[in-house]
């Protein structure tokens, strides 16, 4: 038996209790649940078995430890309720239960815990109402309730711990107003109400929280404006307003907390012009005021916040010329202005960001030329210029951002070639040049960037022929190069890009056949070749299956094998369209041999006025074959293959088992066709049944 399961307390246990009743476990690696001996250690004053690794319930049997004046238990894995019976241990001035899996209620009971100075539950899962009687904690200076399920409003008695320096409730599912009685505890020094649901207006009673230094009151449904009198809360160091439905304007009173390093009012409906006034926040290091419909220009004096590492400006109605300023912002990481009005040329300026790694211009209406020295920004991992009006040749100082890992300067007016110097940067996932009037080859170099998952060249004016070395780019989920001038074959080496799911090469001047191994590219959902000058009697899909022979998914027969006429259409074709609706679904390609030679069915066609009546007839043998599966999941087409026509009859698989009824004499027996690697096969066996259809209904 180990130590936790005795119910009297090992030996070491002792060796560990100070002289003052202290016995502090934090991080020992106890396991399983509190140890039944704790209850008997009635003289102690402290206990702290945080981050024990303890699991089970809370036993209410520590109410019995009066003399406790500290309990900890948190950052173990405890589950339940918090027990009632820890409303007795009224000595306690420590309670931390947080970073545990406790659920249910708060209990009323914990207000009679009178001289507690610090009450810990967050980051649980507790959930109900914050009860009122908390409000009776005056000894209070810590509450955190943070990280839990608790739901209702925050009750006003909360006003009544005038010693709180910490109110911590955010992350719950909060609801109603802000209590304006929260503007009485001037001791705070942090007050956290982020990420829940509370409505109403940002009550102006805060401004008299002077020693507050951060507000969290992000992500919830607060309406109004931003109170000018929270610019008296000069110690303020971060002020989070983002994501609510604040509306009006920034209030320049903004402009005098010092000690601001953080301003988010991001993602809200504010207007007006970015007061100048913000100016004056050096010590400031991020400011947000992305995606509210702020207007006018970007303020130069945000060139003197020196501080700052990240700068989010988009996503508003902002005009004007980028500031030249901000390429004093030398400790920025993120610039981000994307979704503007912007206009004029983008500053030269911005070469100086050393530390940048995201730059986004996008989507305004910029012009002039790329900035050669925006090959400057070593760190760079993500550069957006697209849709804008920019002109002129992509810098090959570009080239040298061998960190980028995106790199988007579609839909703008560039000329010019495609540079070599970009199959450098090896690290790029997508590679965006479409709807631009670049000219030239493109460059082999391109096949080099093994990381590549998109390039999108479409829509340009490049010529000469695809590069074979793009079959490398094995990552490609996304290749488009289509609308532009491009001629020779189509390289089979693309179909090496087994990843891809979209390849465009319609609207070019390419030749020649479509190569078979584009059969292989099965994850493909949108593929085009039109427009072009193509053989079409070499179908690219087609060829690549029937290179790969008969399957698990495809089978091949020479001809329908049906009489027309007779009233006895052969079986043979509804048996393997039956197996492959109950196996993967699949084609059967009726006109190729089992060598995989096209032979086509032009003899079969000359049974029929025309293909559409070929069509009806297969349509009716299906439908009286195998009900309405026939008609929903049997898909056949006639195409061209190797200049002969041939018959695809693409099958779904069905979520129910697919019988054919066949002729046994007198009777009319029910029978289940799989496919089991290129064959079909009877299934006849209970447990095979059961093994293959599984879930599916018999």
């Amino acid at each position: 038996m180990s130590d936790r399961d005795q119910s009297t307390a090992p030996e070491w246990v002792f060796d560990r209790i100070t002289d003052k009743g202290v016995l502090n476990l934090n991080g020992e690696d106890l396991g399983g649940e509190i140890p039944a001996w704790v209850f008997q250690l009635t003289d102690l004053r402290a206990l702290n078995l945080s981050n024990c690794r303890l699991s089970g319930t809370i036993p209410a049997e520590l109410s019995k430890l009066t003399n406790l004046i500290c309990l900890g238990l948190s950052g173990n894995e405890l589950t339940g309720a918090i027990p009632p019976e820890l409303g007795q241990l009224t000595n306690l001035t420590l309670l931390w239960l947080n970073g545990n899996q406790l659920t249910g209620t708060i209990p009323v009971e914990l207000g009679k815990l009178t001289n507690l100075t610090e009450l810990l539950l967050d980051e649980n899962q507790l959930s109900g109402a914050i009860p009122l009687k908390l409000g009776k904690l005056t000894n209070l200076t810590d509450l955190r309730l943070d990280g839990n399920q608790l739901t209702g409003a925050i009750p006003a008695e909360l006003g009544k711990l005038t010693n709180l320096t910490g109110l911590w409730l955010g992350r719950n599912q909060l609801t109603g107003a802000i209590p304006a009685e929260l503007g009485k505890l001037t001791s705070l020094t942090g007050l956290g109400l982020n990420d829940s649901r509370l409505t109403g207006a940002i009550p102006a009673e805060l401004r008299n929280l002077m020693t507050l230094s951060v507000l969290l009151l992000q992500e919830n449904q607060l309406r109004g404006t931003i109170p000018p009198g929270l610019g008296k809360l000069t110690n303020l160091t971060q002020l989070g307003l983002t994501g609510n439905q604040l509306t009006g304007a920034i209030p320049p009173e903004l402009g005098k907390l010092a000690n601001l390093t953080a301003l988010w009012l991001h993602k809200n409906q504010l207007t007006g012009a970015i007061p100048a006034e913000l100016g004056k926040l050096t010590n400031l290091t991020d400011l947000g005021l992305n995606g509210n419909q702020l207007t006018g220009a970007i303020p130069a004096e945000l060139g003197k916040l020196t501080s700052l590492t990240q700068l989010g400006l988009s996503e508003n109605q902002l005009t004007g010329a980028i500031p030249s300023e901000l390429g004093e912002l030398t400790n920025l990481t993120h610039l981000v202005l994307h979704e503007n009005q912007l206009t004029g040329a983008i500053p030269a300026e911005l070469g100086k960001l050393a530390n940048l790694t995201d730059l986004r211009l996008d989507r305004n209406q910029l012009t002039g030329a790329i900035p050669a020295e925006l090959g400057q920004l070593a760190n760079l991992t993500g550069l957006g210029l697209h849709e804008n009006q920019l002109r002129g040749a992509i810098p090959p100082e570009l080239g040298k951002l061998a960190n980028l890992t995106g790199l988007r300067l579609d839909r703008n007016l560039l000329t010019g070639t495609i540079l070599s110097d970009l199959g450098k940067l090896t690290n790029l996932t997508y590679l965006v040049l479409h709807e631009n009037q670049l000219t030239g080859a493109i460059p082999p170099e391109l096949g080099k960037l093994a990381n590549l998952t998109v390039l999108w060249l479409n829509g340009n004016h490049l010529t000469g022929s695809i590069p074979a070395e793009l079959g490398k780019l094995t990552d490609l989920t996304d290749l488009r190069l289509s609308g532009n001038r491009l001629t020779g074959a189509i390289p089979p080496e693309l179909g090496k890009l087994t990843n891809l799911t979209r390849l465009w090469l319609n609207g070019n001047r390419l030749t020649g056949t479509i190569p078979a191994e584009l059969g292989m590219l099965t994850n493909l959902t949108d593929l085009l070749l039109d427009n072009s000058q193509l053989d079409d009697d070499h179908d690219g899909e087609i060829a690549g299956m029937i290179a790969a022979g008969e399957t698990r998914t495809v089978e091949f027969k020479e001809t329908l094998r049906s009489v027309r006429g007779s009233g006895k259409p052969e079986q043979a074709s509804l048996k393997s369209i039956a197996a492959l609706l109950n196996t993967n679904g699949g084609h059967l390609l009726i006109g190729i041999r089992d060598n995989g030679e096209a032979c086509g069915i032009g003899d079969e066609l000359e049974q029929f006025t025309n293909e559409d009546e070929m069509l009806i007839y297969l349509t009716q043998i299906t439908e009286a074959g195998l009900g309405d599966v026939g008609r929903n999941m049997v898909h056949p087409e006639f195409r061209t293959y190797r200049g002969v026509r041939i018959l695809v009859i693409r099958c779904d698989q069905s979520p129910d088992p697919v019988f054919i009824e066949e002729r046994k004499g007198p009777k009319r027996i029910k029978k289940v066709y799989v496919r089991t690697g290129p064959q079909t096969k009877e299934l006849d066996d209970p447990e095979e049944l059961l093994k293959h259809f599984g879930s599916r209904a018999l």
